[in-house]
């Protein structure tokens, strides 16, 4: 497993030239909806909502600089600075130097706690509940409990699909793992899901517990181990499996890896799969952190490890994240009657929900504050719907919306220029309807 020490060279590329503090950094004159939304936007959901440079991830290379160099004694207070971000990875997009900033960052934070620091009290409340056998989960939830929603066989025999449905889906927005289940069964994939599957660590790599997540990993390559296709609901699921347990194993995975969504993409772009039900309504995208900009991070990653030459190699790497972030749109436009109205950061520069990195757990405010942000920024769009992909996304915005609904209620006041009036709905969900 990386440790901070091996990523110092990488650390070293910071410049703190400040450019992964904004969206668009390399477009200042960019025009939006309307004044709010247009030009050089600052995109660090921690940033923003703490205003002080620890906070940004140009003060967290310096403070892992510091950590490195010895300048810097590791405590609570430094981890309560260094635990206060989504790891969003908009910061990572706009490093001109292409720095893998939340790697560190996330490094940065087991280092710290491998110092002795006690995690924060939340994050270590999760980590020790995934641990517990009778659990598994973040959520203090029965392990017995975890496929209660599913009508279908669990366990099924002969099946080379596997549905990982992520604890979210499981026990918090079980209505999602349900319609992606259907809409499995819908478009023909003979697939199962498995009592035996663990969290799959996500919160628990963020929050720097790598030990346990390390657990966690060899538990779920060991249950899935024998299926040739792994698909998900969870961008956060798809993210951690696809992306950190092979580099956190130094293994290839034993399995494909795919999203609902990609499925259902590869049959309507061979023609197997025709939507015909219309959704008459305008819809605004949220791309998740996870499953949309840290995979295109990853892809461009990928063909760079391979490059010889950067700056020839770095075009290829734009084309083929662009065709990865264009993926859910395409989608999207397969949809009768849906007009799509997009936010002014999009894509890889798309703004956090705020819940990731286990900021929703530990820092509740930061967390709603920034999904507030969000759904303001949908709202400028004239959109009727706010739509995603991802259980942790859709419980957030919720949040969000729930809130300005009942501060319009209290003070009387019209609030749905800041997205009182947005309807929250999951593409899966929408899908399973329409299909």
């Amino acid at each position: 497993m990386t440790s901070l020490e091996e990523l110092r060279k990488i650390n070293a590329r910071c410049i703190h030239c400040r450019a992964c503090q904004y969206a668009f950094s390399g477009e200042p004159d960019r025009e939006g909806h309307n004044e709010e939304y247009t030009g050089m936007l600052q995109g660090c959901p921690a940033g923003l909502y703490y205003e002080w440079e620890g906070f940004y991830n140009s003060g967290k290379q310096w403070i892992a600089r510091a950590f490195l160099n010895g300048e810097i004694e590791p405590s609570q207070e430094m981890l309560e600075v260094i635990e206060a971000c989504t790891t969003c990875g908009m910061c990572q997009t706009q490093c001109p130097n292409y720095i893998d900033t939340v790697h560190i960052i996330e490094e940065l934070r087991a280092a710290v706690i491998e110092s002795g620091v006690e995690p924060l009290k939340r994050h270590k409340l999760i980590g020790d509940r995934v641990m517990q056998e009778d659990m598994r989960n973040p959520y203090n939830e029965p392990r017995s409990e975890r496929t209660k929603w599913y009508d279908g066989v669990v366990d099924k025999e002969g099946a080379k699909v596997a549905y990982f449905v992520g604890c979210t889906g499981a026990y918090r927005q079980q209505h999602i793992a349900a319609h992606t289940a259907s809409i499995l069964e819908k478009i023909g994939v003979d697939f199962t899901i498995l009592s035996e599957e663990v969290c799959c660590g996500s919160p628990i790599l963020r929050t720097g517990q790598k030990e346990t997540f390390h657990e966690l990993m060899e538990k779920n390559l060991e249950i899935f181990r024998e299926f040739d296709v792994l698909t998900f609901s969870c961008a956060g699921c798809f993210k951690t499996i696809r992306n950190d347990y092979p580099r956190m194993s130094g293994e290839p995975l034993p399995f494909e890896v795919k999203h609902t969504l990609d499925i259902v993409w590869e049959k309507i772009q061979n023609g197997t799969l025709k939507i015909e039900k219309p959704y008459n309504k305008k819809v605004t995208w949220h791309d998740p952190c996870h499953s949309v900009r840290h995979v295109g991070l990853e892809i461009e990653k990928e063909i760079l490890n391979e490059s010889d030459n950067w700056l020839i190699d770095s075009r290829k790497a734009e084309k083929a994240k662009e065709a990865w972030f264009e993926r859910p749109r395409e989608v999207l436009r397969a949809i009768p009657g849906l007009e799509l109205s997009e936010m002014y950061r999009i894509k890889g520069d798309s703004f956090c929900c705020g819940a990731g990195g286990g900021v929703k757990t530990q820092f509740p405010d930061m967390a709603l504050e920034t999904a507030k942000e969000r759904i303001r920024e949908a709202a400028s769009t004239g959109a009727e719907v706010l739509m995603t992909s991802c259980p942790f996304c859709v419980t957030n915005f919720n949040d969000a919306v729930k809130a300005l609904r009942e501060e319009e209620e209290a003070t009387g006041k019209d609030l749905s220029h800041l997205g009182s009036k947005l309807e929250i709905v999951e593409l899966l969900e929408l899908l399973d309807q329409l299909l």
